[in-house]
């Protein structure tokens, strides 16, 4: 290899370690070389190289290789300043999300989807002036399904709380495809001091906007989805500030023109570690696997330009825009320097993310009872009916009763793994087989969790999707090569198969980048209509070990709950407060029953051969455990979804999946994204789409907490047989989170290091002790610590070997992760632990404060009462067609109350008939809140068999007789307090109809939440 080529790879195999253990890892690297017009500013660990122009600050933790996700190199200019007539389309991820969608972070309170469905609420104060001058005051707006509305002039539009955004000079901002949205005779505008706004009129006249109009603040997470053909003209001078982490993503098909001197994006992005530390220990006359992704369709120039290089043969693919070789290090480095070539990687061996009621607590059951939902479908039970699900995994068994006659093919993918060595040919598939699941069962036990009817049981262990068809590809030994195989059938067969959903239960040890062909391979997928569902990987609890394939924003990544809604320990994580990197939603994953595959009897990977079967289910179901076994059930539920609407595109998909998730307020949102999975709440938004579920939740953060990550921390031991290694480090005040991590290699290490944890009591507080195995990272330990205390901490990794390990050196991070909360004017006068209480309720998003008031006095209304339990008391999300009260007419209202009353244990509030009046906006009385916070916290059936003693207080003959035991209880469990501070103190009252407060709706709900917690 050249000097230069073999010095890069000695820089990353150097790095790449480092570079792993961050939560920051995933920006593999950024070289900007003389590219005027472009300057990052800010970028902690950026390489900068005759650069200026862009501004970005504050942008933390981009990690640079002079190798690893090239980008931009050697351009001259990527000038976003003076730059008339920018277009970009077709702009997917990052700041731009998911198909067809834009997201900017930072944008509380707004939420654009398709176009229809803005809203805007808590905007105390929103003014909006008709043509005709009359002036419409508001707090909250809803705006639905704006087919063509024009903003012409824009007169009075006030953004604040936008982290340094600034937008000016834009001569004709057009915005076309979406549903007809069209803002023109804009020449200038600007955000002024974040208080008003100045504006140029196509005349040429300026006036200043003052502080009334239309104003959004606390603007913190704005997503725009649907936005086809966004077109933006005239930018002169783009700043862009304060945009902590921005990734960039799945930028296929961004056009860009008028850009001053922009050359088109070619040449290599993105290089895989792995290889690069392959090629630094190849001697001349190695022979190295890799895959060649192009930036476009493979050519026959480009194998005719192989050829020239010296690469005989290989693999290429019907669709996928790769060629699997065998090549000579000198013969990639040449390969790697060709305009057309986007990105290169090693093969790679993957691994598997391996009493049932995961289908109660999805609400699985619930789509088979809707009787909307079957009247909709010709008097019919929705179960996937037509819809095609391929699993790409470990192959099918095709015998096994569940499945039988419901797999429409069963392929064993078999190619050359870029081995030939005469010729380029595609990968080779065997087709009719019966069964191909020859080894673990890994692939039947998630077929069976998608589609399995329960023939074996008498419909007892039913998948999610009874009806779907089912494609099976077996991976075989699980390499990259095949599972790229797997994905170039599915596009060639697209026509054929009808398939819909992939389901794709594994991972890889490496670090996430845009450009690694199975994220390039799930981009064509996406586009081409076919669901990708991906497992958020078994690595939990530490920050950062989300699986690399479930990172991008157009597939649905799924993490793990246990049986009552506890985020599994196994379960992977993301990255603290990022916007990306965080899984989509969780289902359960422990303790999983599914098919067992008649070939593999004993059974491996992660699936246990025991279960509660009876004799004669025994030899056909088992247990296991895993995000393995947690996404087939989204991909089931999507099944369901498009046979319900065969119309949705995989970005509304993703996008029901969301808003209709249950919030799990005991976990933020990089553990458990958008919460629980709730199936029947997603397939009744796609067959009704008018019954918009979650529209609330684009309004629960108003900015009334700021989570912040405090910089890496980076240290170094060494641990031998006798003397562990230590460090300290400190926890500031407020820290929500602390993790620690170590890692060491070489991959041919012996030694095993343990890691624990100690406060500065010296008790240990955290330990981890994990089977290492060899891998690209080397090997690792985790240690997440929740709400340390702050003060001095101490880190002791310790040999576990004894005296049989040897000196073992170890690289480790420190991240801290605390809240800062906006001030509070009111809460001065409350007790401490009634002000943790309401902190509690803010940082959980549970209850919000308003203007910089939280009110702890003032009464909560009945919708205030049912809206606070939908967030924090993981009742599922429902909506009817008609409301069922006579008194709640807005969607998102009925949301709340409806959710209410169709809880699954039953109704909350008891005095809420249906066919009557809910009395939304009247204060929830104390008698109200105590059967309704009872019942929410799960405690129907010990108040409605209550045989304890009752309280001794003044008022106790004001209770109705029939609601006594629900008073009593919620006394006893301290979600209520009698008048006077103590639970039935004697000779207080209870005070049945006064007013619920807001504090004590804060203090019940830290109940309730702690009871979900011990569950």
């Amino acid at each position: 290899m050249s000097e230069k080529f073999c010095r890069k790879f000695q820089q990353l195999a150097a790095l790449v370690l480092a570079c792993a253990l961050g939560a920051g890892s995933t920006w593999a690297g950024v070289l900007m070389r003389e590219s005027q017009g472009v300057v990052m500013t800010g970028l902690d660990g950026i390489r900068y190289e005759v650069s200026s122009g862009v501004v970005m600050t504050g942008v933390d933790r981009l990690l640079g290789f002079n190798v690893n996700n090239i980008s931009w190199a050697d351009m001259n200019g990527v000038p976003l300043t003076s730059s008339d007539g920018v277009v970009m389309t077709g702009v997917d991820a990052t700041t731009f999300t998911g198909t067809d969608s834009f997201r900017a972070t930072r944008a509380d309170s707004v939420s654009m989807t398709s176009a229809d469905g803005v809203v805007m609420t808590g905007l105390d104060g929103v003014v909006m002036t008709g043509l005709d001058g009359t002036r419409y005051e508001a707090n909250s707006v809803l705006i639905r399904q704006p087919s063509g509305v024009v903003m012409t002039g824009v007169d009075g539009v006030v953004m604040t709380g936008l982290d340094g955004l600034r937008r000016s000079g834009a001569d004709g901002v057009v915005m076309t495809g979406v549903d007809g949205v069209v803002m023109t005779g804009v020449d200038e505008f600007r955000e002024v001091t974040a208080t008003q706004i100045t504006a140029t009129r196509t005349d040429g006249s300026i006036f200043n906007v003052p502080p009334d109009g239309v104003v959004m603040t606390g603007v913190d997470q704005l997503t725009m989805t649907g936005s086809n053909g966004v077109v933006m003209t005239g930018l002169d001078g783009v700043v862009m500030t304060g945009l902590d982490g921005l990734p960039r993503t799945g930028l296929d098909g961004v056009v860009m023109t008028g850009l001053d001197t922009l050359q088109s994006s070619i040449g290599i992005q993105g290089l895989d570690p792995d290889l690069a530390k392959q090629l630094d220990a190849a001697t001349d006359d190695s022979n190295i696997n890799a895959v060649v992704v192009y930036h476009r369709p493979v050519t026959s120039a480009d194998i005719a330009e192989l050829q020239r290089i010296g690469i005989t043969g290989g693999t290429r693919f019907h669709t996928l825009p790769m060629v699997v070789i065998s090549g000579r290090p000198e013969q990639i480095e040449t390969i790697s320097e060709l305009p057309t070539v986007r990105s290169m990687w090693s093969n790679r061996t993957l691994q598997w993310t391996a009493t049932d009621n995961s289908r109660e607590l999805t609400g699985t059951t619930r789509v088979a009872t809707d009787a909307d939902l079957t009247r909709r479908n010709n008097g019919t039970t929705l179960s996937g009916r037509g819809v095609g699900v391929a699993v790409l995994d470990t192959g099918l068994d095709s015998t096994h009763a569940d499945i039988s006659g419901r797999v429409l093919r069963n392929v064993k993918l078999a190619d050359l793994q870029g081995t030939s060595l005469v010729g380029f040919n595609y990968p080779l598939a065997v087709e009719g087989l019966t069964n191909t699941d020859q080894a673990s069962g890994h692939g039947t036990f998630v077929g069976g969790v998608i589609a399995g009817n329960g023939a074996r049981s008498n419909g007892k262990y039913k998948g999610v999707a009874t009806g779907a068809r089912l494609v099976g590809l077996s991976a075989g030994d699980l390499n990259l090569f095949y599972v790229l195989a797997g994905f170039d059938y599915l596009l060639q067969n697209k026509q054929i198969l009808g398939v819909r959903v992939v389901n794709c239960s594994f991972s890889a040890n490496t670090t996430y980048m845009e450009h690694d062909p199975v994220n390039v391979a799930t981009k064509i997928l996406t586009d081409n209509n076919i669901n990708v569902v991906f497992s958020a990987g078994n690595t939990g609890p530490g920050l950062g070990t989300l699986n690399p394939y479930a990172v991008v924003p157009w597939v649905v990544s799924v993490g793990a709950t246990d049986g009552v809604s506890h985020l599994a320990d196994f379960s992977s994580r993301g990255v603290f407060a990022s916007q990306t990197f965080r899984p989509t939603v969780v289902a359960p994953g422990v303790n999983v029953v599914s098919l067992r595959s008649g070939a593999s009897p004993t059974l491996v990977g992660g699936i246990a051969a025991t279960g509660s079967f009876s004799l004669a289910e025994a030899p056909f179901y088992t247990v296991a455990s895993g995000t393995s076994f947690s996404a087939p059930q989204v991909a089931g539920t999507i099944a369901l979804m498009l046979e319900a609407n065969p119309n949705l595109t995989p970005a509304e998909v993703r996008d029901i999946i969301q808003r209709t998730a249950t919030p799990l307020p005991a976990y933020y949102a990089h553990e458990a994204g958008a919460g629980l999975l709730n199936a029947h709440a997603a397939v009744l938004e796609a067959a009704f789409p008018a019954r918009r579920f979650g529209m609330w939740k684009a309004t629960s953060d108003v900015g009334q907490v700021s989570f912040i990550k405090e910089p890496l921390r980076e240290f170094a031991g060494t641990a031998t047989a006798t003397t562990p290694g230590e460090t300290t480090f400190q926890i500031p005040e407020g820290a929500l989170l602390a993790s620690v991590e170590i890692s060491w290699g070489p991959v041919w290490s012996t030694n095993d290091l343990g890691l624990s944890v100690y406060d500065a009591a010296n008790r240990r507080r955290a330990y981890s002790n994990t089977l290492n195995l060899p891998g690209l990272n080397g090997r690792r330990e985790r240690a997440v610590l929740d709400t340390p205390d702050a003060g001095a901490w101490r880190v002791r990794v310790a040999n576990s070997l004894g005296l049989l390990g040897t000196a073992q050196g170890y690289s480790g991070t420190f991240e801290v992760a605390r809240i800062q909360y906006g001030a509070l004017q009111d809460v001065g006068g409350v007790s401490n632990t009634s002000r943790e209480e309401i902190r509690e309720a803010i940082r959980t998003f549970v209850m919000s404060p308003s203007g910089g008031y939280f009110r702890p006095d003032d009464a909560v209304t009945r919708s205030e009462l049912a809206a606070t339990l939908l967030r924090g008391a993981h009742i599922p999300q429902y909506l009817p067609a008609l409301s069922s009260f006579t008194d709640v007419q807005d969607v998102t209202t009925m949301n709340y109350v409806e959710s209410m009353q169709a809880a699954p244990g039953g109704a909350i509030f008891h005095d809420a008939l249906r066919g009557g009046p809910f009395r939304p906006d009247e204060q929830a009385s104390r008698l109200t809140a105590a059967v309704a916070l009872v019942r929410a916290a799960g405690l129907r059936a010990t108040a409605e068999n209550y045989n304890g003693t009752f309280p001794d207080l003044l008022d106790w003959n004001e209770i109705p007789a029939e609601l006594r035991n629900y008073v009593a209880v919620a006394l006893t469990h301290r979600l209520l307090y009698a008048d006077g501070g103590a639970t039935g103190q004697d000779g207080a009252s209870f005070l049945p109809q006064r007013a619920l407060t807001r504090a004590e709706l804060a203090h019940a709900m830290s109940i309730i939440a702690a009871r979900l917690a011990a569950k």
